[in-house]
């Protein structure tokens, strides 16, 4: 009878304990999903970093901003540490923080003259609804199209919301902001690049008015289209060939302009009347979500799938051949996509002839395979222009994009 009292004894005394160290678990994770302005959140464990090098949080926020138990959050970002707040106070939290958002506008509401961002999946669209600046210092209001967006990490703060927030940005130039979403089976925090241009704000001019680089795609352009944070040099003008325009910007960066067919035949950038390539060196910072405008080739190319017979004569007479490794990936019609992942492909030059009406299947499938490459391909029509000399002039891009 004393040995089973002593046992119930024993199994209360655990099952409290139990007790006591849930409620104290779940005080932690409510403290720590607790909003508390001008205190850091706890740091992560040790245990809290998973296998795969992803980090996961401290805890999660439902939709709606209140705590909730802790969550695993898988990120991108790597481990960071931010003070809590809600938008309502980014303004003290972000000047207490030291973050560098000063700018020379006067105080007052502004409508961007520039928003673009890069990252993510592309599913999710953001937009920028005003900067504001208070006390020499530059925010912005930001919008997810989801709101399954709970929280956005930006210039040192995590800031709580339903997919609309305002953070401290530097205007004229790329921020990084780091959103969290539950639209997934685990949170996820996924790192994107945002750029703010406001005209005379300084660091940059920004472009025109809700787009990056200030040109149209129907036609070569005639002057050289503003591009927000590069300075524009010079222009070369050839004196023969039709086909193509070239821009010289600060920074080492080249615009290119080359006509490809006569009107739109889709949705991407190869399939505008004019396709726009920025050739810039690979350490060059461009303005954040401009490869939604223009093909970005990072200078210079070491491996090259060269589909052209076209574009192999000029690199031969303008001595580029010896600047790159050649990859041998098939024909301008046929790729082995095995060869050129393999190879580690950064340019595909393509020919002209891709550009035929009976290829236009093969023009689909290669474009498709470029952009899910992430390999800008670069289409060659020094073929089509009336004369050699003008033919001949086509070597003037490939000493950009390989010297």
């Amino acid at each position: 009878m004393i040995r089973n009292r002593t046992k119930y004894l024993s199994m209360l005394i655990s099952l409290a304990v139990s007790a006591s160290m849930l409620a104290a678990c779940g005080t932690r994770a409510a403290a720590g999903g607790k909003t508390i302005s001008g205190s850091l959140e706890p740091q992560e464990t040790a245990s809290s970093v998973m296998q795969s090098g992803s980090e996961t949080s401290s805890a999660a926020q439902s939709g709606s901003g209140s705590s909730s138990a802790i969550e695993d959050v898988v990120t991108d970002s790597g481990a960071v540490s931010s003070i809590s707040v809600e938008s309502s106070s980014v303004e003290q939290a972000a000047e207490e923080n030291g973050f560098d958002n000063r700018t020379n506008l006067a105080d007052g509401d502004y409508t961007p003259d520039t928003f673009s961002w890069s990252g993510g999946s592309g599913r999710v669209e953001i937009s920028c609804t005003g900067i504001s600046v208070k006390n020499g210092r530059s925010y912005a209001d930001i919008r997810f199209s989801s709101t399954h967006y709970i929280y956005v990490r930006a210039g040192g703060l995590k800031i709580n919301g339903s997919g609309a927030f305002r953070i401290p940005v530097s205007l004229n130039q790329n921020n990084t902001v780091i959103g969290c979403t539950t639209a997934m089976s685990t949170p996820h925090e996924i790192t994107y690049t945002m750029y703010f241009g406001v005209k005379d704000a300084g660091s940059a001019d920004s472009g025109s008015e809700s787009s990056g680089l200030s040109a149209q795609y129907n036609s070569l352009d005639d002057t050289a289209p503003e591009i927000p944070g590069l300075e524009y040099q010079s222009g070369i003008t050839p004196q023969h060939a039709a086909l193509f325009r070239i821009f010289r910007y600060d920074q080492g960066v080249d615009l290119v302009e080359v006509t490809l067919r006569d009107s739109a035949s889709g949705s991407n950038l190869y399939d505008n009347p004019v396709v726009k390539y920025l050739i810039a060196p690979k350490d060059a910072e461009l303005m954040a979500g401009i490869e939604k405008e223009a093909v970005v080739i990072r200078k210079p190319a070491k491996n090259v799938f060269l589909a052209s017979e076209d574009a192999e004569k000029l690199l031969q007479n303008e001595n580029l051949t010896s600047a790159f490794d050649k990859t041998d990936a098939g024909s301008y019609d046929d790729w082995d996509l095995k060869i050129l992942l393999k190879a580690g492909a950064d340019l595909i030059i393509e020919d002209g002839k891709i550009l035929s009406g009976d290829q236009k299947e093969a023009f689909d499938k290669n474009v498709n395979s470029s952009l899910q490459m992430n390999v800008p391909m670069f289409i060659d029509r020094s073929e089509d222009e009336g004369s050699e000399e003008a033919a001949a002039e086509w070597g003037q891009i490939y000493q950009l994009i390989f010297s």
